[in-house]
């Protein structure tokens, strides 16, 4: 027979002093070596990096390491080369990462509506997205070459004069734009179409039953509830944008001159190029502290739209809206 408690009977006792220590002890013991592997290749050399950019740290010249301050910081936000890098940057992510939330939601919409294959067709969009970005750079200069390229012979036997595409300085950027968006816009792809797949199929059924179109069901219906997933795709590829440096360093080398020299191929060269790593040490904090605000900009208005009032405007007979409504009809 099972005794059960009765009023002022003695609870159990609570776990000792001793029991907490030896958790706390187990706890630090299995995180301690994935701590530790963070703060060595991690936090230390971040840590260099902002003490490094504050010095006159050069490897090329054998000077002894001075504190110098601001002055990297100052003589980079004074330089014209800075600032037109970070002019490319902002023009190669504001062209690009639109280009493929608009082809990433265009390959989600149409893969959406397959009902077989879909799994295979899908697995054909991911092949740019799986290969390398070296491999990708290397394959587009063989493709775009003006002299034995393919599409140069293509263009030219159907009677076009087409550009030296990454030698040119008018078409050095675009092309840039053409191979990231080739090889990203699948990861776009995938985050809309698990935003496509979790809305529920009676929301459609209902639209389609009140006498809302196709066009009424995706602008009202379909585009608000994948803006997350939106906004989700277009900051990740925000941020990969200002650090693309693979296919520029394989297809242009920052040219013709500086056409295509973004802040991250900028940073190397001062770096890698010319081996002063303090001024190569100013410049990644500069992008760090860019980047951060950028970021935060965009989500903040993100923020604003998704808390923005509803409109006055008369919304179309759907389900949805008129629940939509009604609630205002509610609050007022």
């Amino acid at each position: 027979m099972t005794a059960t408690p009765v009023q002022g009977e003695a609870l159990p006792p609570a776990k000792t002093m001793r029991d907490d220590r030896g958790e706390r002890r187990a706890t630090l013991f299995l995180l301690g070596p994935a701590l530790t592997f963070l703060g060595v290749l991690s936090i230390w050399p971040f840590v260099y990096l902002i003490y490094a950019s504050f010095t006159s740290y050069q490897l090329a010249i054998p000077i002894p390491i001075e504190w110098v301050g601001i002055d990297n910081f100052t003589r980079m936000m004074s330089n014209p080369r800075f600032w037109r890098s970070l002019g490319i940057t902002s023009i190669f992510a504001l062209v690009a990462v639109p280009l493929q939330i608009a082809a990433g939601l265009g390959m989600a919409l149409l893969l959406n509506g397959v009902t077989r294959g879909r799994e295979f067709y899908a697995s054909l969009f991911l092949i740019p997205m799986m290969v390398a970005p070296i491999v990708v750079g290397f394959s587009w200069n063989l493709f775009l070459n003006p002299i034995y390229g393919p599409l140069n012979n293509f263009l030219k036997a159907i009677g076009f004069n087409p550009p030296a595409w990454a030698q040119s300085p008018d078409w050095a950027l675009p092309t840039l734009v053409m191979v990231d968006t080739w090889q990203w816009t699948p990861f776009v792809m995938i985050v809309l179409l698990a935003g496509l797949n979790s809305i529920p199929q009676r929301v459609y059924e209902a639209a389609k039953v009140d006498g809302s179109n196709r066009w009424q069901t995706f602008v009202n219906i379909v585009l608000p509830m994948l803006f997350p997933y939106m906004m989700v795709a277009f900051v990740l590829r925000f941020i990969d944008s200002f650090r693309v440096f693979d296919i520029i360093y394989i297809l242009t080398r920052g040219g013709p001159g500086t056409a295509t020299q973004n802040l991250a191929y900028y940073t190397y060269d001062m770096g890698f190029g010319r081996f002063e790593f303090s001024t190569a040490g100013a410049l990644s904090i500069i992008q760090l502290v860019l980047l951060t605000g950028g970021t935060m900009a965009i989500l903040g208005f993100a923020k604003r739209l998704d808390k923005a009032p509803v409109s006055d405007a008369p919304l179309p007979p759907t389900v949805i809206n008129a629940t939509a409504v009604n609630n205002q009809g509610l609050k007022a």
